[in-house]
C-alpha cells in the first residue's frame, strides 16, 4: 500500500475560515469539545472571538464544520479509491486501504472521530445531523458486495466495519503506551507502519472462515 503524506489543510479552503478549521480541529483532537475553548482557537489563528464568530457563529458550528470536512475527506478518499476498483474483493481491498491511508496521514483527524465517538454518548440521541452517516453506509455496502460474493466471512456488515476501524483507531491510541512499556521494539518507532501492520492483520481477520 502507498502511503503519502500530506498538509491537513483541505486545499479547497482558504484564508481565515480554513485557518481556524486546522487549529479547531487539533484543539478538539486533543482537549475535545468541551475543552477547547474558542478565544484559543481565534487567538492562534491571529483573530478576536469576534473574527472566528464572524465564520462560526457557535462552538458547537464550529465543531461541526471540523466533522464535516473530516467526513468529507474520508468519502473523497473512499471513491477516489473504489472508482478504479470493479469486481468486489478490489473494492473490499480498495476500500479498507483509503481508510488506512487516511489514519495514516491524518492521525490526529482519526483521533478526533475517536475522541467523538466515546464523547458523544449525551449528544447523539439528539443530533440532527450525523457527519459520518455516508461513509458508513458506503463502507457497509462494500461489506455487504463481499460478503455476498464470498470475499468476506459471514456476519453483520456493521460488526465487520467495527473491528477493522477498532483496529485501527485502538493501533493509534495505544500506539505511544505500548512503546514506553517495551522499548526498542522497531514496529513502534514508526507509527505508519504500526498502523499498516496492524490494518494488515484486521484486514485478514475479515477473511478467515466463519466468526
Amino acid at each position: 500500500m502507498s502511503i503519502h503524506k500530506r498538509k491537513p489543510s483541505d486545499p479547497t479552503v482558504h484564508g481565515s475560515r480554513g485557518r481556524l478549521l486546522d487549529e479547531a480541529e487539533a484543539r478538539f483532537a486533543a482537549d475535545g469539545f468541551h475543552g477547547a475553548a474558542l478565544g484559543a482557537i481565534a487567538g492562534a489563528c491571529g483573530l478576536g472571538n469576534a473574527g472566528l464568530l464572524h465564520h462560526f457563529p457557535s462552538k458547537a458550528k464550529l465543531y461541526l464544520a471540523v466533522l464535516d470536512r473530516l467526513a468529507a475527506e474520508l468519502e473523497q478518499r473512499l471513491a477516489s479509491g473504489l472508482g478504479a476498483a470493479t469486481d468486489p474483493a478490489a473494492r473490499v481491498e480498495a476500500a479498507l486501504s483509503a481508510q488506512l491511508a487516511w489514519t495514516v496521514e491524518r492521525p490526529q483527524a482519526a483521533r478526533l472521530v475517536l475522541r467523538e465517538l466515546l464523547d458523544n454518548l449525551g449528544r447523539v440521541e439528539q443530533a440532527r445531523h450525523l457527519p459520518l452517516v455516508t461513509y458508513v453506509e458506503t463502507m457497509t455496502g462494500v461489506i455487504e458486495q463481499g460478503q455476498r460474493a464470498g470475499c468476506l466471512r459471514e456476519g453483520a456488515p456493521l460488526v465487520l466495519l467495527t473491528q477493522y476501524l477498532g483496529a485501527l483507531a485502538y493501533a493509534l491510541a495505544a500506539r505511544p503506551t505500548f512503546a514506553r512499556m517495551q522499548p526498542g521494539t522497531r514496529l513502534l518507532d514508526d507509527e505508519a507502519a504500526w498502523i499498516a501492520a496492524v490494518a494488515i492483520d484486521a484486514g485478514a481477520a475479515l477473511k478467515r472462515g466463519r466468526p
